[in-house]
Order: structure tokens, then sequence, then C-alpha cells
């Protein structure tokens, strides 16, 4: 069995070991209880365009996610996935160059899959990928088997980025973030390990990512929430990547579009201190 280099593999995606990747978060989708009937022209030109403003920042990737979906499905219904191809297809079309990855809310990773290999994405993250959490929604399964053997069966050239100990879940069995991480490496496979706080836009404490970091030894690390330009150059030792979504939005409200102000700073602070 040939074993996969994930460092190199991070390089070949991103063109560097160490990515920055930007959150595009989606306005309400068509079927979801905030959609307010702007058509899926005016969704995916917002999306665009802030796919265009993190690439020109210097980002090395996107995550394209339903973010304002909430109450979210275990299992997303066939408008969001028709959706979310959409607006995907027109990014990839228009902002050429972005390495796209895909985050279908609750943690449908089938969904995601489906789209990122029929858009080219180049990675999927998973919320619950490993474990069974308790969250808002229920009882969340592992999907890492199902996830695993669907994209052998669409032959896909995805990679997998799965969170453990994930923000606003709690694990049923309370096991230690190392052992968590050790298990989604070896077990689920991960490509890439990623590693919150409790809450969206939440610090993710250093210890953690710490902790992780010692635990996989062949699996990148990435710091998924939380990640500002304050204390970004704390993470430099132990993350392989970070994820940036809160902070760099309009009153660091989330739902709210970038603010090109901030993505410039926070992107002008990582040449200092992340890309050393």
């Amino acid at each position: 069995m040939r074993k996969v280099d994930k460092f190199a593999e991070l390089e070949r995606i991103f063109g560097t070991r160490r990515p920055i990747i930007g959150m595009v978060h989606l306005s309400p989708l068509p079927g979801s209880p905030r959609y307010d009937g702007t058509s899926m022209k005016e969704i995916s030109d917002l999306a665009v365009e802030e796919a265009h403003m993190l690439k020109e920042s210097g980002v090395n990737g996107a995550i394209i996610e339903n973010f304002g979906d909430v109450m979210f499905y275990k299992r997303v219904p066939d408008e969001t996935i028709a959706a979310m191809t959409y607006v995907s297809t027109n990014i990839a079309r228009e902002v050429p160059g972005l390495t796209l990855g895909m985050c279908v809310l609750q943690s449908d990773a089938i969904a995601g899959m489906a789209i990122a290999n029929t858009v080219g994405a180049k990675f999927i993250r998973v919320p619950y990928y490993t474990e069974t959490y308790i969250v808002d929604a229920g009882m969340m399964d592992s999907i890492a088997a199902e996830t695993l053997r669907y994209r052998k069966f669409l032959n896909a050239d995805v990679k997998i980025f799965a969170d453990i100990h994930i923000k606003h879940g709690y694990p049923l069995s309370q096991r230690p973030i190392a052992q968590s991480a050790y298990d989604c490496e070896h077990r689920g496979l991960a490509d890439a390990i990623l590693v919150t706080g409790i809450a969206t836009g939440a610090e993710t404490k250093v210890d953690d990512v710490k902790e992780v970091k010692g635990a996989v030894s062949a699996t990148p690390v990435f710091v998924a929430s939380g990640v500002d330009d304050k204390n970004l150059a704390s993470y430099h030792d132990y993350a392989d990547g970070v994820i940036l979504g809160t902070h760099i939005k309009k009153n660091n409200d989330t739902e709210a579009p970038i603010d090109p102000a901030k993505l410039k700073n926070f992107m002008d602070v990582a040449k200092k201190v992340w890309m050393k």
C-alpha cells in the first residue's frame, strides 16, 4: 500500500505547506428557514465577489459553506445541493486559481463530496467525521466510513478535512482531544485535522492545537475558529494551516460581508508572522 505524504499534498493543492483558507459564507439558500426570495444570481454574485476578495488578498483557498441555512439538516435536501453546486460552479469559473473546498452543514459529507467532485473543488470540511456528538440537531454519528467509500466510488481527487471536538458539539465519549486526533488520523484516514474553539468565531486554545499536533505526526493540523491578527503568531509552531472567517467580517459578525480593510490588515500581519 502506497503511503501518501499529506504535507506534500497540501502543497500540491494550495501551493504552500502553510495555507490560509478563507470562508465564503453563503446567504440563506432556497428552502431554508430564513430564505427571503433573493435570486440565486444575487446570492451567487455576492459569493463570487467575496471569493475574488480572498484571492486578491493572497489567501490560498476558500471554503464555500451554507452558513445561512440554520437550522441545519443532518443531510441536506436536493434544493440545497443544487444551489451550492450553482454557486460553486460560478466561483470556480469566475475566480480561477483559487483552491476551493466545500462544507455542507450540518455535516453532509456525501453531498459535499459530490459537489466538490463536480465543480473541481479540492477538499471538503466535515464537522462531525469520527465519533458521536450531541448537537442542537440531535445526535451526529460518524460518517467517516461512508465518506471514504463514496470518495473511492467517485474516484474523486478530493481531500477530507475533519474536525475533532468541533464547536457547537459535545463528544458523547469525553475522550482527550489527542486520542480523538490519533483515531481520526489512523482510523478515519483524514487528510487534515481541524481544531476549533467552542463556537463559531471563538478563539481556539493553543494548548489544544499543541496537544493535537503532538498526537498526529503524518497529518496537517489546522486552527479552524477564532483566528485573528493578534493571536495568529501563537499558533505558528503547532499548526500547519488556519481557516479565517469571522475576524475579517464587518463588526466581527459572521453573517456580515467581508471587510476589505480587516482582510488586508490580517494578511499584512500573516506575511510577517505566518509566512516565514
